[in-house]
């Protein structure tokens, strides 16, 4: 009885006639992509020109400074050159947890895309593509690690935690909710979203001079920009296959999640951020005074146009974007990010 009603509901999510979106890729586009990903199966895994054995050059920045969220607040130009490293240094290492967060809990989704393709009798090209996908992943998630491990003062006598967090609870659903893509394709835009913006980062900072950033990061950012390219354009497909075919009562809800997604936890300088320049603060003494007076300005960063700019807009994320513009659902995503207006408006929303 479970599988019939499970089979009924799955039937339930595809759109009617009147509800599909036509492709969001050419065929061309797509063979594209999938030989791209395919002629790196073949490449030995950790291709990077580095050591792994010194410890970081501290006097350098360790990510662009535009991307920082406290670059964006009055404070930042009052800082001394050796605040404003260390809050760079801690602010990477942030982004290299949550980096390696993602991608390792994005692999799950992709792997049930996986099993779905193979059952189907889908291309097999397909399937392999995801799966060197999740390759991929795995790979990034031990650079940043290493990064993370030698971004570490050798002074340090004690372990700290990491900057990025996630509430048990949280991580729990989040888990049910990537483990089914068909029913939750939100998941699916959430990859995009990350993927376009760790796209920037890693071109913003390879547009520092080589001698102001650090070269193990520099080299992983380069390496990293080059497989995300081609990570993009398979969650675009990974879209046209599980969301833009549902029913469209199914993509507004998703479109409801990852909208709340956005608002909560990936476009507002919180909880992370927070932890930052908790602990910037503790390293740097001298600005215990100013801790309210930060954090405030920390918190206005979130309703900053420029920081908003620089996190979600045409410019920084523009395949999202026009693909915003292609689903109607997806409209209401100007009522979060300001840099967002559809270029056609939904007047049903």
């Amino acid at each position: 009885m479970r599988a019939t009603a499970a089979r009924r509901a799955d039937r339930g999510a595809n759109a009617r006639e009147d509800d599909r979106i036509g492709p969001l890729l050419s065929t061309d586009q797509s063979h594209r992509t999938l030989d791209r990903m395919l002629r790196r199966a073949g490449e030995p895994r950790d291709a990077l020109s580095v050591s792994w054995d010194e410890p970081a050059d501290f006097d350098r920045w360790f990510v662009c400074p535009t991307v920082t969220p406290l670059y964006y607040a009055p404070v930042y130009g009052e800082l001394t050159r050796g605040e404003q490293l260390r809050y760079n240094h801690l602010t990477a290492i942030y982004f290299n947890e949550l980096i390696g967060y993602f991608e390792t809990s994005f692999a799950v989704s992709v792997l049930a895309a996986v099993g779905r393709a193979e059952a189907a009798g889908d291309d097999a090209r397909f399937s392999a593509a995801l799966r060197q996908f999740v390759a991929d992943e795995q790979e990034h998630t031990r650079w940043w690690r290493q990064l993370t491990r030698l971004s570490q003062p050798s002074a340090a006598n004690e372990i700290q935690p990491p900057l990025f967090q996630i509430p048990s609870a949280l991580g729990t659903l989040l888990g049910k909710l990537l483990a089914r893509p068909r029913l939750f394709p939100a998941a699916f835009w959430i990859m995009l979203v990350l993927e376009e913006r760790s796209l920037d980062i890693s071109r913003r900072s390879l547009r520092l001079e080589v001698g102001e950033i650090e070269p193990r990061y520099r080299e992983v950012y380069r390496k990293h920009m080059e497989h995300e390219a081609a990570h993009v354009a398979l969650d675009c497909q990974l879209l046209e296959r599980y969301f833009a075919p549902r029913s469209r009562p199914l993509r507004w809800l998703n479109a409801r999640l990852f909208r709340t997604a956005l608002r909560k936890f990936l476009l507002p300088p919180v909880r992370g951020a927070k932890r930052v320049v908790e602990r910037w603060i503790a390293e740097c003494p001298q600005l215990a005074g100013r801790r309210t007076e930060i954090l405030g300005q920390l918190e206005a960063v979130g309703s900053s146009p420029d920081y908003h700019r620089m996190m979600y807009s045409r410019t920084s994320t523009p395949i999202a974007f026009s693909l915003f513009d292609r689903f109607p659902e997806m409209h209401a995503l100007d009522r979060v990010l300001l840099c967002y207006a559809p270029a056609v408006k939904d007047r049903d929303r």
